[in-house]
């Protein structure tokens, strides 16, 4: 969720500090902060600090950072890191925030509100896990008040990244789940396999499985002639196993089919919270 509102309208009861300005000399900083931030379900993180100096330095024009260096070997621990269409009234694009806390969150958003006099439109993307409506004063108000305006308040919704299992089993190995232990038979559908040359090392993932769910997860090669079988593409596996959406809707649209009993039995066991990887690729 991509949101575009007037950062006057942030009701965050927080008096900021002075932040530190940042700038592309300090993407080590920056890039230690990001892989120290706050990560939900899914989120992802890349090692090589050139991915974030890359971006602070030739992409995009007129970007700035600010934050806050409170580790106690004066890390930064929060910060965000922003482009400018308009240097003097915006609207300006939060390209990422990165926090650990509560409290940093607040006082980010805090910051940002204090833009709010001369700064007329502000873009980022959703927090994972929160709601960022929560925090905008008479959002439905702003839209309609705004909607014809250059600085428009609006909520757009999209998806721009695609992610897939590549390894069965190294995947499931580290994965743990709060329910009691489920068993099926899966037998795994890849289009890669159909695209790489016979002499390739890697062949996909296509092939029959018994599949273990619960604290410790696994899948052998194999069937399980008293197990109950699950049909699926890698692609809509990895949807359920991410928990992008339940089985039994991934049987309504996708490429996943099984029986009622068991894909009930695996929307009960896969209850995960919306992936995301919050950081863009």
């Amino acid at each position: 969720h991509a949101f575009f509102f007037d950062p006057g309208t942030l009701g965050v009861d927080v008096r900021p500090r002075v932040p530190r300005r940042l700038t592309a000399d300090d993407a080590g900083l920056v890039h230690a902060s990001r892989l120290a931030r706050r990560r939900g379900h899914g989120g992802a993180n890349y090692p090589a600090v050139a991915l974030s100096e890359v971006e602070m330095r030739y992409w995009p024009d007129k970007s700035f950072g600010l934050g806050y260096c409170d580790g106690p070997n004066g890390e930064l621990t929060h910060h965000f890191w922003c482009s400018a269409e308009n240097m003097e009234h915006g609207p300006y694009n939060i390209q990422w925030m990165a926090f650990q806390t509560r409290e940093q969150f607040l006082e980010l958003m805090a910051l940002l509100g204090g833009l709010g006099d001369q700064v007329r439109l502000v873009r980022m993307h959703e927090p994972q896990d929160m709601q960022l409506q929560d925090l905008l004063a008479r959002p439905f108000r702003q839209r309609s008040v705004t909607g014809e305006s250059r600085y428009a308040n609006r909520c757009n919704a999209f998806s721009f990244w695609q992610a897939r299992v590549l390894g069965l089993q190294e995947c499931l190995s580290r994965t743990r789940l709060g329910c009691e232990e489920l068993r099926f038979n899966l037998r795994l559908t890849d289009p890669a396999e159909e695209l790489l040359d016979n002499g390739s090392p890697w062949r996909g993932v296509a092939g029959d499985h018994t599949v273990t769910l619960g604290e410790a997860c696994s899948a052998e090669p194999g069937v399980a002639p008293e197990l109950p079988t699950l049909n699926a593409s890698v692609n809509a596996f990895s949807r359920l196993w991410l928990g992008v959406r339940p089985a039994t809707a991934l049987a309504f649209t996708d490429d996943l089919d099984g029986p009622p009993e068991l894909l009930e039995a695996l929307d009960s066991a896969l209850r995960l919270p919306e992936p995301r990887p919050d950081w863009d690729f």
